[in-house]
């Protein structure tokens, strides 16, 4: 988990809430990697589920109440976080082939898990470390690019606020690059991909400081 640990550390100054990450579930899993596999699985799955929390609860209105989100299988959490992330149609087609894997990881823990819910000793099967590495790998490439992706997707959100103004003159100018267009094309923009909108209209305000300090 080493490359993820470090992209927390390298985002804690913007994204202090990552913290946590690292200091508890990541210290978590690997505490247990030698003579307990189980008890880091355990850890993966709570990683998995933190973080596609974070990601809601921050990034998408509709998923900020506690009552409901605490009814949401594990899959279907991990999924509302994904779609969060605004991602392009092959990024987010690509990490939602991942929930088969997330329904199968939430299986294994509730099956083999020495904490969560009990466990009748000894088990009927122990999961072995080769296993759990390749659990930990799999875990660590999915949440290093969902969290990466957060920290992108807030530092837009929580550093650019444009004045209706702005947005108005920036939509003016887009629609003028596609006159041929039926419908505004800036508006169409934000509403379908508005991430895609935040980096254009941050780019086309950027460079129109610089022509005016030329």
């Amino acid at each position: 988990m080493n490359s993820l640990k470090e992209m927390i550390k390298n985002n804690l100054t913007n994204s202090p809430e990552l913290k946590e990450y690292n200091d508890v579930i990541l210290n978590f899993i690997s505490s247990y990697k030698q003579g307990r596999p189980d008890m880091s699985i355990e850890g993966c799955k709570s990683l998995i589920e933190g973080i596609s929390k974070l990601i809601s609860f921050n990034l998408d209105d509709g998923s900020q109440n506690l009552n409901n989100w605490n009814k949401f299988n594990f899959s279907v959490k991990f999924e509302k976080a994904v779609k969060a992330l605004n991602l392009d149609n092959y990024e987010e087609e690509f990490v939602e082939k991942n929930i088969d894997l997330v329904t199968k990881l939430g299986h294994i823990r509730n099956e083999r898990g020495d904490i969560s819910h009990g466990q009748k000793y000894p088990k009927e099967i122990y999961s072995k470390e080769d296993f759990l590495k390749f659990i930990t790998l799999w875990t660590e490439g999915l949440c290093y690019f969902l969290l990466s992706r957060y920290v992108v997707q807030k530092h837009v959100e929580e550093e650019k606020v444009y004045t209706e103004e702005q947005v108005e003159k920036f939509n003016n100018y887009l629609d003028g690059l596609y006159p041929e267009m039926k419908i505004s094309y800036g508006e169409a923009l934000r509403e379908q991909d508005p991430f895609q909108y935040e980096l254009e209209i941050e780019d086309y305000y950027a460079q129109n400081k610089e022509e005016e300090n030329e």
